[in-house]
């Protein structure tokens, strides 16, 4: 049907030219949801108008905030590595496995230890080389699209490959001909990211990590690990004008997207350009100050009042990643008609990193997670009081399953490290000594008080004046994660943990 006779079938909403001026006055106030504004003979007066710039201003601020999560989320996290770590660079591994090297990174998981690192595409195709083995992770760009899974759930299956990754400025003579057992990706940033998780002993992992290649095309294929040192690093957005200053970061690392056009010109009115240093006005300041507050007091109400029920399960848990197109997160961060704002901003605030693999439902070769706000009658987790989560087993995971207890400050793992239990926020199947209940299911005790004798395993000592909530997530997760027939876990407030362990 062409455009032309399906219009001639609509029937045109129109408006009178009495509506239309009887909408808002020529002279008068006009009443809104901000307040009151002044009309004289249509002109907005000196004090209207001065107020209704100090208003889009504010309000772009605070869109801005949502906006650059991701990218903020990313540039912090690489240079928070060159400034932490000695030695680190691009195409370098970090090795991360202690508590206090994963408490700054958003919602981190205990049970696997981590190798990361950045490139830049701009110095050459970057080659990455995975070797067969036991590996879940993934390759980013810098606003957390997921370019592709690494590992067993990836496109190799686990039985290694090369990935040659090029980026828009990449030059054409630092890219390979294509090869065999190449994959070869094109992103949208010069800069890129990648996330290896590795399973299996100690020796396994160290073996398995060694085999990894990370260079750019034309130079020498090696691979460069350090360790975190037990050192702490923040991964998460900052706040106030220092956000704007990693976000300034960011852009003027990055290639500028044509997506991104509009939401330039509005940081320009704050005060931030590309290729230009960023000194902001005294006006520009109060007002991305404020932005800042007023941005994460949006995404914190995206994550934790959700109203996309896209994404809403049983028990009101929530798929972290994944859930309905245009409601929840995706890799590509695009629909049809629009790239979703919302879901990408809510994600970038709780966490961070995607993947095919992360977002889009694949029984047995998939991550799967979701995460809970409040208990069962509806009422905010808090550090000061005890919980038994009851978890039901068996828990539908190929690989491995676990609950990690978050802060909801930081978004991070708790920082118990100081309690009498303290330095550890997880149970799972991993967990050395876990105990099972004669029906198979679990109990994970939570609370600033001590456990029972013998159950020091399956409790996590949460700290009172901070909230808190868990992931719960699934490695190689079962059909029946996806499709409601597994039973999520229940939250309950409990005076005494004997009153359910008994």
């Amino acid at each position: 049907m062409t455009d032309k006779a399906n219009n001639s079938r609509k029937e045109i909403v129109t408006q009178t030219e009495e509506e239309f001026q009887s909408l808002v006055p020529i002279s008068g106030t006009v009443d809104t949801f901000f307040g009151g504004f002044e009309l004289d003979h249509s002109f907005p007066t000196h004090e209207a108008a001065e107020r209704i710039y100090d208003l889009m201003d504010h309000q772009r601020a605070a869109q801005l905030y949502l906006w650059g999560i991701p990218l903020v989320g990313m540039t912090r996290w690489h240079l928070g590595n060159a400034q932490t770590y000695t030695g680190y660079d691009y195409n370098t591994l970090l090795y991360v496995k202690t508590f206090n090297e994963r408490r700054g990174i958003l919602t981190a998981n205990e049970t696997t230890d981590y190798f990361w690192g950045f490139s830049n595409t701009r110095d050459g195709a970057v080659m990455l080389e995975m070797p067969a083995g036991l590996t879940v992770g993934m390759v980013e760009d810098m606003w957390q699209q997921g370019v592709t899974d690494l590992g067993i759930f990836g496109p190799n299956a686990g039985s290694g490959g090369v990935h040659v990754i090029i980026g828009p400025n990449t030059p054409a003579e630092l890219i390979p001909e294509p090869g065999n057992n190449q994959r070869v990706h094109r992103i949208d940033t010069d800069q890129l990211m990648y996330v290896m998780r590795m399973l299996g002993t100690p020796e396994e992992v160290k073996k398995l990590s060694h085999q990894v290649r990370i260079y750019n095309y034309g130079q020498e294929p090696t691979i460069k690990i350090i360790t975190g040192e037990d050192k702490f690093m923040a991964c998460y957005q900052p706040r106030g004008l220092a956000y704007w200053e990693m976000l300034h970061e960011g852009i003027n690392r990055e290639v500028v997207q044509e997506r991104d056009r509009l939401f330039m010109y509005w940081l320009r009115v704050l005060g931030i350009e590309k290729g230009k240093p960023f000194n902001p006005t005294e006006r520009q300041r109060r007002i991305l100050e404020d932005g800042t507050k007023v941005g994460e007091l949006m995404a914190k109400t995206l994550v934790y009042n959700e109203r996309l029920e896209g994404v809403l399960r049983q028990n009101n848990w929530r798929m972290i990643l994944g859930g309905d197109w245009g409601d929840g997160i995706k890799y590509t961060q695009r629909t049809r008609y629009y790239d979703i704002f919302d879901p990408r901003a809510r994600y970038c605030y709780e966490a961070i990193t995607t993947s095919p693999a992360m977002t889009v439902p694949m029984p047995g070769k998939a991550q799967a997670y979701i995460g809970k706000f409040e208990d069962e009658d509806g009422v905010r987790l808090h550090g000061g009081e005890n919980y038994v989560i009851h978890i039901n087993g068996p828990v539908p995971a190929e690989l491995f399953w676990s609950v990690v207890i978050y802060d909801t400050d930081t978004r991070c793992i708790i920082d118990n490290r100081h309690g009498a239990a303290g330095g550890k926020a997880t149970m799972g199947s991993k967990t050395p000594g876990l105990r099972e209940n004669e029906d198979g299911s679990y109990y994970m005790l939570l609370g600033p008080d001590a456990p029972p004798k013998g159950w020091e395993a399956n409790h996590v000592q949460t700290i009172p004046g901070r909230g808190w909530f868990p992931y719960m997530r699934a490695y190689g997760a079962r059909a029946e994660f996806f499709n409601d027939k597994y039973k999520f876990p229940t939250v309950n407030k409990v005076k005494d943990f004997e009153d359910v362990i008994g």
